[in-house]
């Protein structure tokens, strides 16, 4: 049977692990271990299941009062969510949230859904439920639950992540002598999360390829600045600056690497197309136009140098980022390596003389003896807003 895996979240006290011992019950392959006092008693997140129920439970260090202590606990989501990304973790991946919140505190700050959102912000689209524990009072059940949409609803962005709201009493509570709470709520909350399990399967799957194709973003975002520095820096020591063949190797190792960001694999075909996207940029009409617009730049306060350092950085920074877009689409199966014709209209699209336009603006602004971080940093600033 595959299971899913609940995240059993929510702040240190609230009744995490007499929770997770009601669900699983005695024939748990691994008991939480309760207790008592502010600290709580979880120190990292652990795994407990039974093999007769369809999901595991992962119990997380409880959020507790003070800036370090909430921020180790969200921390300790935080890494376990990423590895849960890594190609062979698939099996930790989070399917379900279990907000817990205490049934007698009669209190939940909006800032606690905060700490709580921001501990699982890679599991964007997996549904949560608010249990309620230590729901002794039936007449408070209801104030509870408002409480617990008013809270919600004070953070509009998370108000639809909500699916439902549980109370439960995990294990017999006396009241006063001779009464007691009994038990509640269990056999409904493991009944909700098997039937939200599908639903999470796929919500955890698509945010995996979310969190995955932000990081390879980001990834081709560092090479591409990297890149452009380089270029800057090839573009300033290079007098006069003719063409860009000059930064034909620059470009070469920018795109290889920005490829195997994007996982495409090293054979004929893509040789092909990492050969085509080079040449746009150097020897193609793209290339050339950008090169040759040196000329029709006017210098007025700014050196030669700095000038050709700026056009050079500029021209590597668009086909970064042309290449970056490419293998994107390749990478989400929506073009092909065989798409040439393509790859050339989009680089085109990167390259055109609407940068020279940019370029001679940006200049007006940049310093005469401007350094190359000064360069960089007004070329992402330019060109950051063209995507």
């Amino acid at each position: 049977m595959v299971k899913g895996n609940v995240l059993v979240i929510g702040n240190s006290g609230v009744g995490k692990s007499t929770l997770i011992n009601a669900v699983l019950g005695k024939d748990a392959e691994k008991k939480a271990v309760t207790g008592k006092g502010i600290r709580g008693t979880t120190l990292d997140l652990e795994i407990y299941e039974n093999e007769g129920i369809s999901f595991r439970l992962i119990d997380t260090i409880g959020f507790e009062p003070g800036f370090f202590k909430e921020l180790k606990a969200i921390n300790a989501v935080k890494k376990w969510s990423k590895e849960s990304t890594k190609a062979g973790k698939e099996d930790s991946r989070i399917n379900v949230i279990w907000f817990c919140v205490d049934g007698t505190s009669s209190k939940l700050f909006p800032e606690a859904i905060d700490s709580m959102m921001n501990a699982t912000n890679l599991w964007k689209n997996v549904p949560i439920v608010v249990v309620i524990t230590k729901s002794y009072s039936e007449p408070e059940r209801e104030d509870n639950k408002q409480m617990i949409r008013d809270a919600f609803a004070a953070r509009k962005k998370y108000v639809d992540r909500l699916n439902d709201i549980i109370p439960v009493v995990a294990e017999p509570y006396t009241l006063r002598e001779g009464i007691y709470a009994p038990p509640e709520g269990i056999t409904e909350l493991i009944e909700l999360t098997n039937r939200l399990l599908p639903e999470g399967f796929k919500a955890a799957e698509q945010d995996v390829k979310n969190y995955n194709l932000l990081r390879k973003r980001a990834l081709s975002q560092t090479v591409v600045s990297v890149a452009t520095l380089a270029g800057i820096t090839v573009g300033g020591v290079t007098l006069p600056f003719a063409d860009a063949m000059i930064l034909t190797p620059t470009e070469t190792l920018e795109i290889e690497s920005i490829a195997k960001i994007w996982d495409i694999k090293k054979n004929d075909q893509s040789k092909a197309l990492l050969d085509t996207i080079v040449d746009v940029g150097t020897v193609g009409a793209a290339g050339k136009l950008l090169a040759g617009s040196l000329k029709s730049i006017p210098v007025i306060n700014v050196g030669a140098a700095v000038v050709n350092a700026f056009i050079a950085g500029s021209i590597v920074f668009a086909l970064g980022e042309g290449a970056s877009y490419i293998f994107e689409q390749i990478y989400m199966g929506k073009k092909s390596l065989s798409d040439v014709e393509w790859v050339k209209n989009i680089l085109e699209e990167k390259m055109t003389k609407s940068i020279l336009e940019d370029i001679t603006k940006a200049l007006k602004n940049l310093p005469e003896n401007a350094d190359k971080k000064q360069i960089l940093d007004l070329i992402l600033k330019v060109f950051g807003k063209r995507k």
